[in-house]
């Protein structure tokens, strides 16, 4: 796979880390990317030369993606909701085939129930009602601490399959926060101002990437059916939440059938990528 596709399949990863509801480590699935990346991280000094050159551009791409393409994609979302939303719902639909070809449904019929069970968790979560916390940061050792959880909580979102960090953000309260210091990571005076904020949230987003990465790995290793499973699971919980904050949306036919339109393309696009090695 050469460096420009690696780069490009970044961009993607990095989109699904700005959009409440989608997620990064989906998205990373539906690109054929997932599994490779956590042994990667896992394993990161065993083979530091070829692991470097495989996840630079991805990280590149993830980066550049969150740093660039944010703002685009806020203004998407806030003015043609539905057909962003649709794009990225058929994105995510495209991850179904290449997941279920992995799995023999027929001989492990035991491990459906609990895909079933963590959609409806999942789902069930969804419908909680959060506001947004209003915070005055005061960096002292609990917030330090605190900080460091977020990171880590963002961390978990990231790596593990299906579980939005955006829309995690939201649920604690955070979202406003993490979106905050993103946009503005290319003003470099806003940045600085914000370094004591930034630094705890980084230690526990390097230290989340790290060992979170580290269990999922051991999960696709020693329990990789049952690992499957609960992806599918995560998979069915995030479309299904999505679709219903879509139909939920004000209606408006243009940007409904435009939607179905690039629902199809959002489709076939993840169908492209996966099969690109």
């Amino acid at each position: 796979m050469n460096n420009f596709i690696l780069f490009i399949k970044g961009l993607i990863i990095g989109i699904g880390q700005i959009i409440p509801g989608v997620s990064g480590g989906m998205l990373a699935i539906s690109l054929g990317l997932y599994d490779k990346c956590i042994n990667i991280i896992s394993n990161f000094f065993k083979d530091f030369k070829n692991n470097l050159k495989f996840i630079f551009p991805i990280f590149l791409g993830i980066i550049t993606s969150i740093i660039l393409i944010s703002k685009v994609v806020k203004l998407s979302i806030l003015m043609f909701y539905v057909p962003t939303m649709m794009l990225f719902i058929g994105l995510i639909i495209g991850t179904f085939r290449s997941t279920l070809e992995k799995i023999d449904i027929k001989s492990n019929k035991k491990y459906i129930i609990i895909s079933i069970i963590i959609a409806l968790i999942l789902i069930s979560l969804s419908f909680i009602n959060t506001k947004k916390v209003s915070y005055e940061i005061n960096i002292d050792i609990k917030n330090f601490l605190i900080l460091i959880f977020v990171g880590f909580t963002y961390a978990f979102a990231t790596v593990v399959p299906g579980v939005s960090a955006t829309a995690l953000m939201v649920m604690i309260g955070y979202y406003s926060l993490i979106i905050d210091l993103i946009s503005n990571l290319t003003n470099i005076k806003s940045t600085l101002s914000n370094i004591d904020i930034i630094i705890p949230l980084l230690i526990g987003l390097v230290l989340g990437v790290i060992y979170i990465s580290k269990l999922m790995n051991y999960l696709f290793n020693k329990k990789k059916i049952l690992t499957q499973f609960i992806i599918l699971g995560l998979i069915s919980s995030s479309v299904f939440t999505m679709f219903v904050n879509v139909i939920t949306y004000s209606f408006n036919l243009l940007h409904t059938i435009i939607g179905f339109i690039l629902m199809y393309f959002g489709y076939k696009i993840s169908q492209k990528l996966d099969n690109i090695k």
